[in-house]
């Protein structure tokens, strides 16, 4: 027992200086100077070409004169500087839920409601023209609304941060071909319920058996992103990623990890008189994300609306729906969210 709180304490530990030392490092390089990007969005002379195309002088991604909707999920290869908020609400259907598992069954209720809340805030800087770093932080919530799915659910609140660098590979009229590595910390807090009911009912109240637990990981991960201007109004943006660290639950240990997904986005600025974006994407992943109490793996398809009247704002409604497996039981968590996402470009 004593071991095991040595390595908790000291995990606890080190993850805090890693937050301590990204903040500052995030602070040092967003004072960074960054004259190559700021000469870009000098205007263009009137012979230059890129004065016939009004996409070229864009801060946002735009390739071959079409500039990308940029979904939450998926990580586009560009080399830009941008600042990003953005506050999802989200619930699921009424449906059955595990309440707990007694004796090796399964308790069932079934009408239970789960509220989920996000809270994103992530900022890239253009180092170079050739390479970007990245900070993004989380704070994230869930809540049962009825009284079966707030035994089964309990509170849980999650925060953490991811830390990487992106270097540009290849670029041309078209294309984009980027490398990504990350550093993800996060750590979360949950009144387990039906947890602590459980181990009440099978042992007697032991030391073991808590209502509050908190726990967390880190993992590192690399990976490749692309891009395509297929033509002026239709783009596909991918990402691939692996990587490795430590799970959530604190009894599994080490174990690799996976990311993967796609996007096609249209631009239909020249079809319709609003400036307006469109993209949908899909992304399966076994990194954890915004719920540590769920299992790893989620799906999730997207569908997004932005507003593009701005070289350098993106306004977007982003509607994502995310299946993910209950941790310990072989059922899946089906939720809906909504999204207002503002990525602002300089």
């Amino acid at each position: 027992m004593s071991a095991n709180n040595a390595a908790t304490t000291s995990r606890t530990a080190w993850s805090s200086r890693l937050r301590l030392a990204g903040i500052l490092l995030m602070l040092i390089l967003s004072a960074l100077p960054v004259p190559a990007v700021r000469a870009q969005q000098q205007p263009p002379a009137a012979g230059d070409p890129a004065a016939q195309t009004p996409a070229a002088r864009e801060t946002s991604p735009t390739l071959a004169g079409h500039r990308f909707t940029t979904t939450a999920v998926i990580r586009g290869p560009f080399i830009t500087t941008y600042f990003r908020d953005a506050i999802a609400v989200g619930m699921t259907p009424g449906s059955s839920v595990p309440v707990a598992v007694i004796g090796g069954k399964e308790v069932m209720f079934e009408t239970g409601d789960v509220l989920f809340t996000t809270l994103q805030l992530e900022y890239q800087q253009a180092v170079k023209d050739w390479m970007a770093f990245w900070a993004h932080f989380l704070l994230a919530g869930r809540l049962g609304t009825e009284t079966a799915s707030l035994l089964s659910q309990g509170v849980t609140v999650t925060s953490g941060f991811r830390l990487g660098w992106m270097l540009k590979i290849m670029r041309s009229e078209d294309m984009a071909l980027s490398g990504t590595v990350q550093v993800v910390n996060a750590s979360y807090t949950a009144v387990d319920l039906a947890g602590f009911v459980e181990g009440i009912v099978e042992d007697g109240l032991t030391p073991d058996d808590k209502l509050v637990k908190d726990a967390t990981f880190m993992i590192a991960s690399t990976g490749l992103s692309y891009a395509w201007a297929i033509n002026r109004t239709i783009g596909l943006t991918a990402l691939g990623a692996v990587g490795y660290g430590e799970s959530p639950d604190r009894e599994e240990g080490s174990d690799w990890y996976f990311d993967v997904g796609a996007a096609v986005d249209f631009d239909l600025r020249r079809h319709i008189p609003a400036p307006i974006g469109a993209a949908v994407g899909f992304r399966r992943t076994s990194v954890p994300e915004s719920d540590l109490s769920l299992g790893n793996s989620a799906t999730i398809a997207t569908g997004r609306v932005d507003y593009l009247g701005r070289p350098d704002l993106n306004v977007g409604l982003e509607i994502a729906s995310q299946w993910q497996d209950f941790r310990g039981s072989d059922r899946t968590l089906r939720y809906t969210t909504a999204a207002l996402d503002f990525r602002y470009y300089f």
